[in-house]
């Protein structure tokens, strides 16, 4: 059973969307409490993202998930996400997957790709084609960071053409696959491949990019795509196919209109 409401917060040009995702798989009716940050870019909400971690934090979350672009390619200076990173892992689980404006940084600007992905390797919050389980005497899920080929975002400068991904490819890029005793979650950065993460088997899957589409259109939804795509298909809230469910955050940064930054909290039961 899925569930979902929306609460905008007032004076701060920010929502927060509250999402429950009945698993079965939690025991003692206990819960367990996911904020999901995507796409902060090069916006900052405070000094330093003061107000960013201070509403972070007032959520009370049992784990801290961030699905990509927390940077833009054209960082020159990492001082204020490293900061928040820092402060969040020092309070809560982390768990940070690549985007592609931190990989496209590995031909733009190598040494803010090496100086970002070593800073989250050293706080151990980097799941870079990565999995890793969260434990305890209620539940096991088993997490993976996935990141696709550069292709899928942009092929020889253009947004045309661009690589699909399927099921298959999911398995060999995270070499590994979904457990049947844990509670399945993919940190998949690109929504558009639904269909093949849900093939894969992952139960829940947490994704942005799309920034809800730039701008969001009353009773049609998110006008544009960051590949130049109109009225995109996945651009905001829950999806559902067969057995997965995709939860996609509008984001906190870049350019919006009737479109607020948005943090996104999920319940597990």
């Amino acid at each position: 059973m899925v569930s979902y409401k929306n609460k905008k917060e007032s004076g701060d040009n920010m929502k927060v969307s509250f999402f429950s995702i009945k698993t079965g798989k939690i025991k003692n009716n206990a819960g367990f409490r996911i904020v999901h940050l995507s796409d902060l870019h090069k916006k900052q909400f405070g000094e330093d993202n003061s107000e960013l971690f201070e509403k972070i934090c007032s959520l009370r979350p049992d784990a801290v998930f961030i699905t990509g672009d927390m940077i833009s390619r054209s960082t020159q200076s990492l001082e204020v996400i490293k900061s928040l990173l820092k402060r969040l892992s020092d309070v809560f689980p982390v768990y940070y997957s690549l985007g592609n404006h931190e990989t496209d940084t590995k031909t733009t600007n190598p040494v803010i790709y090496k100086e970002l992905t070593e800073y989250a390797l050293g706080l151990g919050i980097l799941l870079d084609n990565k999995t890793v389980r969260i434990e305890n005497e209620n539940l096991l899920i088993q997490l993976s960071g996935l990141t696709i080929y550069d292709e899928c975002y942009k092929k020889d400068g253009r947004y045309k053409n661009l690589r699909s991904i399927s099921a298959a490819e999911v398995k060999a890029l995270l070499k590994t696959e979904p457990q049947k005793n844990c509670i399945n979650i993919m940190l998949a950065h690109n929504p558009v491949f639904f269909e093949a993460y849900s093939d894969y088997g992952s139960d829940i899957i947490l994704s942005g990019h799309i920034h809800g589409g730039c701008i969001k259109l009353p009773f049609i939804g998110g006008l544009l795509s960051p590949e130049r795509k109109f009225f995109p298909k996945y651009f905001s809230g829950l999806y559902k196919r067969k057995n997965s469910s995709m939860i996609v955050s509008c984001g906190l940064g870049k350019f919006r209109l009737f479109n607020p930054s948005e943090i996104v909290v999920l319940e597990l039961s």
